[in-house]
């Protein structure tokens, strides 16, 4: 017999035939166990490349399904390339749906349901099952600040978030991640749940993207790279988009202001959803 350290050798040796997981070319279309997350995979699915991965994470209250009425992912499917993963929060005893994200929202109940683990677990287990080479959080209010945590917790693992009227963690000590993630944040400035400006308790717009845009060495002041015509169809141009720029390669930070725009953006047109879903599918 070889001696033991032979052996350990032998087994450490890399196999110059193992190519990396085997995918399945018809996955499971439902993840997560016991808390289910439907998964929508492109008509044209196939193991032979490799794709984006969006995470939709639902407002307080509020369903993926019904979400995805403001943002349009499900209906851009083919045309943007993606994975698309639709969880669903836990319930508190209002019957509303919730994602336990930080202090401010919205576990109300303190059930300290751990959603990062939960999440998390998603990302391992479609990583088994799908090829997948870039991973996005994209929510909107309570789905927002779920985002941002999860940019905050494991940022290794996010390559963008696309956050319409959220916030990232009051305390910045609480963001515990140091690396940069793109984002993008979306935000009307008469939003009366989530407010645009910040206050003693509550990060706002500007302040939420400037914290990112410090994590990722960009410029102090930010660009205005245009205006946009976002609600209603009616002409007005009522949204200006920012950009940082001189950020860490590869790392985008934007806010887009609305100007009137409320919480929930129900009236949004075509060409936000066209617009915010391309900039998260990348």
């Amino acid at each position: 017999y070889p001696p033991p350290m032979l052996l350990l050798a032998a087994c450490a040796t890399p196999d110059p035939t193992d190519t990396g997981p085997t995918f399945d070319a018809d996955p499971p279309t439902e993840i997560g166990g016991d808390r289910p997350a439907a998964v929508v995979l492109p008509s044209d699915y196939s193991v032979d490349r490799s794709w984006p991965l969006v995470v939709l994470l639902h407002g307080y209250g509020a369903t993926s399904d019904l979400q995805d009425v403001i943002f349009g992912f499900g209906d851009r499917i083919d045309s943007l390339g993606i994975i698309l993963v639709k969880p669903e929060g836990t319930t508190d005893s209002r019957g509303a749906q919730f994602w336990n994200a930080t202090d401010e929202c919205c576990d109300f109940d303190g059930s300290g349901v751990d959603d990062v683990a939960y999440l998390t677990g998603l990302l391992d287990e479609a990583e088994t099952l799908y090829p997948i080479d870039s991973v996005r959080f994209t929510g909107h209010s309570n789905g927002g600040y779920m985002s941002y945590r999860m940019a905050c917790e494991i940022p290794d693992r996010i390559d963008r978030i696309g956050v319409l009227a959220g916030a990232t963690w009051q305390d910045e000590q609480d963001c515990v991640g140091t690396d940069p993630v793109s984002v993008l944040h979306v935000h009307g400035t008469e939003d009366t749940e989530v407010p645009y400006e910040s206050n003693a308790g509550h990060a706002g717009a500007w302040e939420s993207v400037e914290r990112w845009s410090t994590k990722a060495g960009c410029d102090e002041e930010a660009a205005e790279l245009g205006t946009r015509d976002y609600l209603r169809g009616d002409g007005k141009a009522e949204t200006t988009a920012y950009g940082f720029t001189g950020c860490a390669e590869g790392i985008d930070i934007e806010l887009w202001s609305i100007l009137g725009g409320d919480h929930v953006l129900l009236d949004n047109d075509t060409a936000f959803k066209d617009d915010f879903d391309a900039w998260v599918a990348g």
